[in-house]
């Protein structure tokens, strides 16, 4: 028997589209890879890093024409390096549609 138990206030869905940000009031922009969110936060790859506490804009795409994008303001929250390229979990703070 586990005694495994969920601590995450939300669910994460796996994602597969694509995201472009970029810091807030920056002019830079910079592409990357959803790999999951929820309602309180996403994950995503990319290959330029950020400091922990960077406020980002976002753009996430979905696959489908029938879903429109989603843009919000998120706080990072943790960076790892993956593979040539940095995982970034953020909390959303402000969410557009």
């Amino acid at each position: 028997m586990s005694d495994f138990a969920e601590k995450r206030g939300f669910l994460r869905m796996p994602i597969d589209c694509e995201l472009s940000f970029s810091p807030v009031g920056g002019s830079e922009n910079y592409e990357g890879k959803v790999v999951n969110l929820s309602s309180g936060g996403i994950l995503f790859t990319s290959a330029r890093s950020f400091d922990v506490g960077s406020r980002l804009e976002i753009v996430l795409t979905p696959g489908n024409s029938v879903t429109p994008p989603m843009q919000a303001r998120v706080t990072v929250a943790r960076v790892d390096a993956a593979d040539g390229s940095h995982l970034i979990a953020c909390r959303i703070d402000d969410e557009e549609t």
